[in-house]
């Protein structure tokens, strides 16, 4: 009785260390992307800043393309293609308030609009993208649950070395 027992105790513990554990899957982010659009704005009418970690995985390259609604010269400064180089921290950061975006209601932060403007978060890792996109999250913000979201938004454009007051004002 005492070997089954033993014998059982074995295949037992032999059978729980062979299973196929889960593995711990991190959430990778590559890319982050922040679009600003605005219909009723001729300066900074679109915005765009991308940051993409660099392969050495040392720093991230932030990539910042504006535009004037025209080409009028009196609008040209708001026209604007640069580069900076962030820290890996920095960009760690920016990604980790990314992936609690995952918690937005969206059908409390829905809201229609035609003229204003639209902010937009696209963030992921080889083609695995999530995507947020909201017209005047600026609008009632508390009540949408769009906190996490709007300071996401500032953040990106801070860290392009752009003015908020100037580009994110309605």
């Amino acid at each position: 009785m005492i070997k089954k027992y033993i014998l059982f105790t074995l295949i037992s513990l032999t059978l729980i260390s062979c299973q196929k554990k889960e593995p711990k899957i991190e959430s990778k982010i590559d890319e982050l992307e922040f679009i600003y659009l605005n219909s009723l704005r001729i300066p900074y009418n679109e915005v765009k800043i991308n940051i993409s970690r660099m392969p050495n995985n040392d720093s991230a390259l932030v990539f910042i393309k504006s535009r004037p609604a025209n080409n009028n010269p009196q609008w040209s400064y708001s026209k604007i293609e640069d580069f900076t180089i962030i820290d890996l921290k920095t960009f760690k950061k920016l990604t980790d308030v990314a992936i609690s975006l995952d918690k937005i209601d969206i059908d409390k932060a829905y809201l229609d609009g035609n003229d204003g403007s639209t902010w937009e978060i696209q963030f992921g890792s080889k083609g695995k993208n999530k995507n947020y996109r909201f017209w005047a999250p600026n609008s009632n913000t508390q009540q949408r649950g769009l906190s996490e979201f709007v300071n996401l938004c500032e953040q990106i454009v801070e860290v392009s070395k752009l003015k908020k007051e100037e580009i994110l004002k309605d």
